[in-house]
């Protein structure tokens, strides 16, 4: 193998495909990136068995061939070095990188131990979102999900295909996010379980890539349970969780006994002059005390050893005065995820879940679960 690039384009992918590279890998070949040239494309691939990437980059190929190097390393090398033409040649049993005043050789590790990585070929993509719709529904989303793996289906995002929209549904059993985003006709209805990572590093290969691209395009590979995201030269290739995700759909509430109508600012202020109590309360436990006569919102926290606290701000509000207690940190998670200055504060009852939406935006709904008052 021996070809020519630029160190930019080559840094760029190179740490977009060194992400899912573990430090420790259970196997020595799962720490590679693999390289292969054939008929004047340059292949990138690395893989942890959970979670693939492969990309291909602009390269002056000048001999074929196919070869594994140590990602990181290589990866660190290539982002030290200046801007310009970097030369790579493989000779026996080497990886030799070179510019005009710096030089490195890799120990590699033959190409056949590497995993297979599933390919799309000639199949058509099940459905095509634009990149910044699937950016704000995994930042709105992404975070409602299990950080443990107590219950792996809670781990995940219920990506739901209909005809002409996709909703992103993620629950850790106390909380629930969901977003629907409009899409070009899809291929039919369709559901699939996606873990978050695989979401989280999407929304990074986004942030990264300078193209002008604006969709990325979902191949759902049913025999092999994954999913592939496609965006411009970086296919993203990830599987999917198996099992029954809750039935979530009869718990958001369809009506409201209060609602109100509070700024977002306004709402964290309030939270965090409350959380200096309730920080050391079981659960982050505080009480949301609303008054429809007066207009106002009042937060408050008590902890017996400690003392207490209160902070008001104003709000638009209908319907009856409600008290009702929340985790101050699930209250925060929402807010610090919601780039809308109105949000808008749905409930019935003090043990039915609290909902949060925005204003101007009905595709997206956000389900608290209350804590005893």
């Amino acid at each position: 193998m021996k070809f020519s690039c630029n160190q930019d384009t080559f840094s760029k992918y190179l740490n977009i495909v060194s992400r899912v590279v573990t430090t420790k890998p259970g196997l020595p070949i799962l720490g590679n990136v693999l390289f292969e040239s054939d008929k004047g494309k340059l292949t990138m691939k690395t893989t942890d068995l959970e979670l693939s990437i492969s990309t291909w980059i602009g390269a002056d190929i000048q001999e074929d061939g196919k070869i594994t190097v140590p990602a990181k390393q290589l990866s660190e090398f290539v982002n030290s070095i200046p801007e310009e033409k970097v030369d790579v040649e493989v000779t026996k049993q080497s990886f030799n990188i070179s510019t005009s005043n710096n030089t490195a050789s890799f120990n590699t590790m033959p190409s056949d131990d590497f995993p297979s990585i599933p390919e799309v070929g000639d199949q058509k993509y099940s459905v095509r979102i634009k990149k910044t719709d699937i950016v704000e529904a995994v930042n709105r989303v992404a975070f409602a999900a299990a950080s443990d793996d107590i219950k792996p289906v809670l781990t995940g995002v219920k990506v739901e295909v209909d005809d002409s929209d996709v909703s992103f549904v993620a629950t850790d059993g106390l909380r629930l996010s969901r977003q629907s985003v409009k899409i070009e006709k899809g291929s039919g209805k369709k559901s699939f379980l996606v873990p978050v990572r695989a979401f989280l590093e999407l929304t990074y290969i986004i942030s990264e890539l300078d193209t002008d691209e604006e969709w990325v395009s979902i191949y759902l590979l049913e025999d092999k349970n994954q999913v592939l995201f496609r965006l411009s030269d970086v296919d993203l290739v990830s599987r999917l969780i198996d099992g029954e995700f809750p039935e979530y759909k009869q718990i958001i509430p369809t009506g409201f006994e209060t609602r109100c109508v509070i700024k977002r600012d306004d709402f964290l202020n309030s939270l965090k002059v409350v959380n200096i109590i309730a920080k050391s309360v079981l659960g982050n436990k505080m009480i949301l005390n609303i008054s429809a006569k007066s207009g106002k919102v009042s937060l408050s926290a008590t902890q017996s050893d400690l003392g207490k606290n209160e902070s008001t701000f104003n709000g638009t509000i209908e319907g009856k005065d409600i008290k009702i207690a929340f985790s101050a940190r699930l209250l925060a998670d929402i807010l610090n995820h919601l780039n809308s200055e109105d949000i808008i504060f749905e409930c019935s009852e003090a043990v039915k879940p609290g909902v949060f939406k925005i204003e101007g935006d009905k595709e997206f709904v956000h389900l608290v679960m209350p804590m005893m008052l």
